[in-house]
């Protein structure tokens, strides 16, 4: 079972990938409950019927021993090599994982689905090799044999008193889209076996005294069925049970972990790993780790709860959460241990109505796996013990020995000994903030109490003392040991809180943070930032375009620090790309790529199978994460996810209205320019007409009129078209190209390219610098320059007086000032002129003059595609000035 979260997300990806034409491969485990039942004789028997039928399947590996009935089953099967490495003067022969997605065949044979690799592998576990190629799309025939499978190691220690090494996690076997139990008979089994039909002669001696007994056998056998048996009411039963199971860092809590999963698995219901935080010197924090991380893999939810009362916290939760049954361990106890309400017995008060499961520990001695979980727990704690205790009972030493001199000046000052006393009673609760531990604050107050009587009560310097002191003692003692329980309460309570709310801040930071951000680098950053508070290290980030990977985002530790090139090196970048491939965590601290410099981890979109970004965080001490931390890393690496789909949907909408703007755009001016073309076309045909039919008839001064108005009318369709092809080159590029270009070469072209009557008018430029450079197209404000000159010499009298300037606004910006002394412009006009199709209230006073209305809107989008601004206003007695503002060419261009 992983969870059967996992299982659903391996689900859902398969799903995701169906939709996405990328079809998942399937799993199909031939089940048994030893070596020799026949398991890969029968996966080669199916593999030559499919064969036969036309399928391609290739043989990724077969484990032989030696049988040659396996090895005429092979037959003409095509084989993949095996890779061989050297490992301690050891030739290990492994799947090749590379040519087998290389080759990429329907269906490959993977003999020994619980094999551990070989160091230099890329996976740790073959089923992680599994996994991969269904990830290509390859279906996958193996074998597995039940004592293989995590959630039954405590059944195989405790009863079989085998310690199997190689193991396969529940989910694995869940995942698997068929499951076919190939059994035999027990004593049909040790009969194969003798006749040397499953290991070497020289081993069956051996295998018939260990493992080879009837009594192991049956046992597995019973095993593989019921599991071949839970497996089918899984499928038909509905989930109407919720399971809790209580976790600890205590060496037995794996025990209840694995015993909670199979009744889990038996109910199919659901499980909840419920913890609460409550610091315990006994239990070492890297086994709480390990128990919790083997309840995710067992398929738990895991929840953690703060607080200084456990049963409190697990009932408040339990009712929640509608929890149905509660599982909890339980292991014998000295009577200076037992406590008369324990967990067991307050969870029955608080919780009648839910019926409670004990799982009793292990009698010492009768499993080998908990003889070396003990052994891994006592290292750990005399690691603890040597870290912290000399410093504990240093700092206890130093504080009773400061109250007693403070004492002592109080003492001959003052002889009234409740103020002494009171400072004893400080100094407790002064250990209890300073030292971790309720021993060592018993300790201080016995040790107070003894250094009141000894140093301050009659007889001096003597333990001895009178009656009159014994309740004294009793109420110092007792006050002491009350208040350094309740000062580590409090002080437990405040370190909680802190890290409850430095959490919810993290995250709730994140979400606002990114929820206001326009760009993908400010993403990554905001992202970063957070992830560097939960775990200090530096970060690298790889984008995902069309499925590749982009340049990574560098984010040391310090603004001065760097991270050096190794860490996003070929290889280094080759297994962020593993990841994004595969949406799983490789590198570091993980089983897939292990000898990597960084830990990564992928982003995902609202789909399992989307993977957005892959983070990568340089670890070169390995250093650990805690698990909770872990999962917040994961919570602000899936709010960033969104952030970048977010940011897909916006930019694929905004391109939706652009196309749909400049679609209606289109339809608008296809418009206006069928109505528009006709008068000036037919002019010119009339004209040309007239002259080609009546050229001897008329007088030569009629002639020139012809031809002065073919040559306006003309000239105003040029100036049309050039605008039309402005507008198309501005909308077909995203980004426009820009490069320096001198501002008076750009005014000298715009005036060489003016229409007909712009001589009747009096043109002036003036440049205070000759040499002023813009970074723009050339091409397209040359066209803004004619389009504003245009518009002054068509509505403006002749004889009128035209100025253009150009200056440096700024250090980064350029101004443009295009002016005349013709009529002014109304409100309504100076609102609308730079909309697109507004011809202005006058058009109709001036019968020679047209025009579609797109010049000076096209003039706008052209400024504003460079970053500027474009506006006009009238000036102080006549006359009209348009201004625009254009970036300055200058350092920041050139370094570029």
């Amino acid at each position: 079972m992983k969870s059967k979260a996992q299982v659903e997300h391996y689900l859902k990806l398969a799903d995701a990938d169906n939709d996405s034409g990328n079809k998942r491969g399937k799993l199909k485990i031939f089940f048994g409950y030893a070596a020799g039942v026949g398991k890969t004789y029968r996966m080669l028997m199916e593999a030559q019927d499919l064969r036969q039928e036309g399928y391609d399947v290739v043989v990724g590996y077969i484990e032989r021993h030696g049988r040659s009935a396996t090895e005429d089953l092979i037959g003409n099967l095509e084989v993949i090599p095996v890779k061989t490495e050297q490992h301690h003067n050891i030739l290990l022969k492994e799947f090749d994982l590379d040519a087998a997605l290389k080759r990429q065949p329907q269906i490959i044979l993977v003999d020994e689905l619980a094999h551990t690799n070989s160091p230099a592998s890329r996976h740790e576990k073959r089923y992680q090799d599994i996994q991969e190629l269904l990830n290509a799309g390859i279906d996958v025939y193996t074998t597995l044999n039940v004592q293989h499978l995590e959630s039954l190691q405590n059944i195989l220690a405790d009863h079989l008193h085998l310690n199997v090494q190689e193991r396969v996690p529940d989910y694995v076997f869940d995942l698997a889209n068929q499951l076919q139990l190939i059994d035999i008979e027990p004593e049909e089994l040790i009969t194969r076996l003798k006749k040397g039909k499953i290991y070497a002669k020289q081993q069956i001696k051996q295998a018939l005294t260990n493992f080879f007994t009837t009594n192991n056998l049956v046992a597995l056998r019973e095993l593989a069925l019921r599991k071949m048996s839970l497996r089918l009411q899984t499928g038909s039963k509905q989930v109407v049970e919720r399971f809790l199971v209580c976790v600890s860092g205590s060496y037995s809590s794996a025990h209840v972990i694995r015993s909670a999963a199979q009744l889990a698995e038996a109910f199919s219901c659901e499980l909840i790993a419920v913890y609460v935080k409550e610091d315990n010197p006994d239990y070492p924090k890297n086994y709480l780790d390990f128990n919790l991380n083997l309840a995710h893999e067992l398929g738990a939810k895991i929840v953690k709860l703060l607080g200084e009362k456990p049963a409190v916290q697990i009932a408040e939760y339990a009712k929640v959460s509608q929890v149905t049954k509660i599982i909890l361990g339980s292991s014998p106890k000295t009577w200076l241990r037992r406590r008369e309400n324990d967990l067991v017995t307050q969870l029955g008060l608080l919780l009648p109505e839910v019926d409670k499961y004990i799982i009793n520990e292990p009698v010492t001695g009768s499993s080998l796996n908990q003889q070396k979980i003990k052994q891994r727990f006592a290292k750990l704690k005399l690691k603890s013990f040597n870290q912290n205790v000399i410093k504990s009972w240093i700092i206890i030493f130093a504080v009773l020995i400061v109250n007693t001199l403070i004492s002592e000046i109080l003492f001959h000052l003052d002889k009234q000994l409740i103020n002494i006393v009171l400072i004893y009673i400080l100094g407790v609760m002064v250990c209890a903030i300073l030292v971790e531990g309720q021993k060592y604050g018993i300790f201080a107050a016995i040790a107070a109490v003894l250094c009141f009587n000894f140093f301050f009560t009659q007889p001096y310097f003597s333990l001895e003392a009178g009656s009159q002191y014994v309740i004294t003692f009793g109420l110092m003692l007792f006050v002491a040991i009350i208040s350094n329980s309740w000062t580590l309460k409090i002080k437990k309570q405040a370190v909680s809180n802190a890290q409850r709310v430095y959490r919810t801040e993290a995250l709730l930071t994140t979400i606002q943070q990114l929820q206001s951000t326009k760009k993908v680098a400010e993403v990554i950053a905001i992202a970063a930032k957070q992830l560097q508070k939960i775990y200090p290290v530096p970060i690298i980030f790889y984008k995902q375009e069309h499925g590749k990977l982009t340049e990574p985002y560098l984010f040391a530790l310090g603004s001065k620090e760097t991270i050096a090139a190794e860490y996003f090196s070929n290889t280094e970048q080759a297994v962020a790309f593993w990841t994004l491939k595969n949406g799983q965590e490789a590198g570091a601290k993980t089983t897939t790529l292990p000898n990597s410099k960084c830990w990564y981890l992928p982003v995902f979109g609202s789909t399992p199978n989307k993977v957005m970004a892959v983070v990568a965080f340089v670890i070169p001490n390995k250093r650990q994460v805690e698990f909770f931390d872990r999962n917040l890393i994961i919570s602000i690496l899936d709010v960033c996810g969104q952030a970048f789909e977010r940011m897909q949907i916006l930019k694929a909408k905004r391109q939706a209205e652009i196309k749909a703007q400049q679609e209606k755009l289109r339809t608008d001016l296809l418009r206006g320019i069928s109505h528009d073309l006709r008068t000036p076309l037919t002019n010119i045909s009339g004209s040309i007409d007239v002259l080609r039919r009546q050229i001897d008839l008329i007088s030569r001064e009629e002639q020139l009129t012809l031809y002065d108005t073919i040559y306006k009318d003309a000239a105003w369709l040029i100036n049309l078209v050039e605008n039309l092809l402005a507008m198309t080159h501005l909308e077909s590029q995203l980004q426009i190209k820009q490069s320096p270009e001198l501002v008076d070469e750009i005014i000298t072209e715009a005036l060489e390219h003016l229409s007909p009557g712009a001589d009747q008018h009096t043109i002036q430029v003036k440049l205070p610098d000759e040499l002023l450079m813009v970074q723009v197209d050339a091409k397209l404000v040359v066209q803004v320059v004619i389009n504003i000159v245009n518009n002054a010499v068509k509505y403006t009298p002749n004889g009128s007086h035209i100025w253009i300037t150009a200056f440096r606004k700024n250090q980064n910006q350029v101004q443009f000032e295009i002016s005349n002394d013709g009529p002014q412009l109304s409100v309504p006009e100076l609102t609308n002129l730079f909309k697109l199709f507004y011809t202005g209230e006058r058009q109709a006073d001036l019968q020679s003059q047209r025009g579609l209305g797109i010049g000076l809107s096209l003039c706008k989008s052209v400024i504003e595609s460079f970053g500027g601004t474009i506006w006009a206003k009238n000036l102080e007695k006549k006359g009209i000035c348009f201004y625009f503002t254009l970036p300055a060419w200058g350092d920041k261009y050139e370094k570029k």
